[in-house]
């Protein structure tokens, strides 16, 4: 082989293979968009589910304190009383008593 087809055998063979390169490279680059797309979608519905946790830990939270003050009210004299005046029907010291005839 002379000089010359030598020469264009390499430069078919480096032109053959930077478009394999290239090709390879295209590939990746759809591939790699392709997925932070995906991810993108995924961070977004994650952060959705992380502000409807937020907001339900904000409710438990308020909740929480609501049933705290029941608690405390529950524990308390006043509605001790209350509770036997409306489900014993008993009366205080100080309270009058009307009776039906």
């Amino acid at each position: 082989m002379t000089k010359k087809a030598v020469k264009r055998r390499k430069k078919r063979n480096n032109h053959s293979g930077m478009v394999i390169i290239a090709c390879v490279v295209l590939i990746l680059c759809i591939v790699l968009t392709y997925n932070s797309v995906q991810l993108k979608e995924r961070l977004a519905a994650d952060q959705e589910s992380v502000e409807m946790l937020q907001e339900d830990i904000e409710e438990q939270r308020e909740l929480k304190e609501a049933l705290e003050q029941k608690e405390s009210y529950m524990d308390s004299e006043e509605y001790k009383q209350e509770l036997a005046r409306e489900k014993l029907g008993l009366a205080g010291p100080n309270d009058i008593i009307f009776k039906k005839r």
